[in-house]
């Protein structure tokens, strides 16, 4: 049987656009020069929703994707994200500004808050200088870093007001949110909303959320980590759930969501693969899985989602695990915060 296609997203004033159901996801550590080839591949295979971010490093690849496809920009619906050394009302902009012109866009359909963190930049000539690189230190990013810890320099002034909240410090992510829903009215973004933030910190701003909105918060999401009650309060809200790593990533012992008995019984019995078979399920829960793939067939596969029998759908549900242990995607050590509370 089929699943939807597209799944609604409200956007400003009321209106709602089409956002397509499965989406391609373009990060991936290390060397980029897959990402072009891989995007490419995509677009030709059906997909018509990228997944980006500036911290990605993959824009320019992105773009010339989009170009060669020959696919006329308004059928592709594209997402964008600014990194939280970008999180203050000053240069979150500018980081917009960036992603267009390395992609050689007029506009993204989507543009998110990564993390609900904001982190202290070198300087904004720094902003206007850097591009994003993986394995290197923050300040060749442009990003403050703690002398006294190492970490990465967190802004608790723009950050989600509970990280101040956990030290005796006030904050807020507001100012940061009302600049993002100005960029609607420059045309740079379609619609805005954020990455994963939890259900607190959605609270935070739905009060300044009535005619432009949050339209999407992007979380990681599969089996393992389900998300589901935080799935459900952004259904309240209409707030669409994107899903980074649908196919989890490897815990540090090694194991992988991929290799569980239960998800490969799934899949052969429906005749699937893997990551066709996360995805569906995926779909079928209502959310927008974001799954990434270098190999043309694989690509392919993981498109082709159709809704899975009751019985499966439960089987693959049984594999959630307690609290957060299923979470793979945690930036928090490394920033010196508590992410996930």
């Amino acid at each position: 049987m089929s699943l939807p296609s597209h799944f609604p997203m409200k956007v400003a004033g009321g209106k709602t656009v089409n956002l397509p159901s499965v989406g391609f996801g373009t990060w991936a550590a290390g060397d980029t020069g897959w990402c072009k080839d891989a995007t490419l591949a995509a677009l030709k295979a059906g997909y018509r929703h990228l997944d980006c971010a500036w911290r990605y490093g993959v824009d320019e690849e992105v773009g010339a994707a989009i170009r060669e496809s020959g696919i006329p920009r308004s059928e592709i619906f594209v997402t964008t994200k600014f990194w939280p050394h970008f999180a203050h009302p000053d240069t979150i902009e500018l980081c917009l500004d960036k992603c267009l012109e390395n992609m050689g866009l007029d506009y993204v359909d989507l543009f998110l808050a990564h993390w609900p963190v904001a982190m202290k930049a070198t300087s904004r000539a720094d902003l206007e200088r850097v591009r994003a690189r993986h394995a290197v230190p923050p300040e060749e990013l442009g990003i403050q870093k703690d002398p006294e810890t190492g970490n990465e320099m967190v802004d608790l002034e723009y950050s989600c007001k509970d990280f101040g909240e956990a030290v005796g410090v006030k904050g807020s992510y507001v100012p940061n949110w009302e600049t993002l829903q100005r960029l609607v009215s420059t045309g740079k973004t379609r619609a805005v909303g954020v990455s994963n933030f939890s259900i607190a910190q959605l609270e935070e701003l739905l009060p300044y959320a009535t005619d432009v909105p949050i339209s999407c918060n992007q979380i990681e999401a599969h089996p393992w980590l389900p998300n589901t009650e935080l799935i459900n309060f952004m259904d309240k809200h209409d707030i669409v759930a994107t899903c980074y790593s649908p196919f989890a990533g490897a815990k540090p012992d090694g194991q992988r969501l991929t290799d569980d008995e239960t998800v490969q019984e799934v899949a052969k019995k429906n005749d699937m693969g893997v990551g066709q078979c996360l995805q569906s399920w995926a779909v079928g829960r209502g959310t927008v899985p974001l799954g990434k793939s270098q190999g043309e067939e694989r690509i392919k596969q993981n498109l082709a989602v159709r809704k899975l029998p009751a019985e499966d759908v439960k089987k693959l549900d049984s594999l959630k695990q307690e609290g957060d242990q299923g979470r793979t995607v945690d930036f928090g050590k490394k920033w010196g915060v508590t992410l996930y509370r």
